[in-house]
């Protein structure tokens, strides 16, 4: 997994949403590598300087690979 970006986007002064750009390179025998590029948008709280990820949101991962061919 390579990550391709990050975007933070403030909802008050305690959270905000990481959206987060992967790549995932997938190696297959007899076929040449496959990447795919997806987004996480991570739910962040920052209490007294430590950043937590409390919740995240990912779309039909399943659904990618099979478009891909993979699974």
């Amino acid at each position: 997994m390579t990550l391709r970006h990050i975007r933070l986007s403030t909802i008050d002064e305690s959270h905000c949403v990481a959206h987060v750009a992967w790549r995932a390179t997938y190696a297959r025998k007899d076929q040449p590598d496959t990447d795919i590029d997806f987004e996480v948008h991570y739910l962040v709280q920052v209490l007294d300087g430590d950043a937590k990820v409390f919740g995240w949101v990912s779309g039909d991962e399943q659904a990618l690979l099979k478009q891909h061919g993979i699974g």
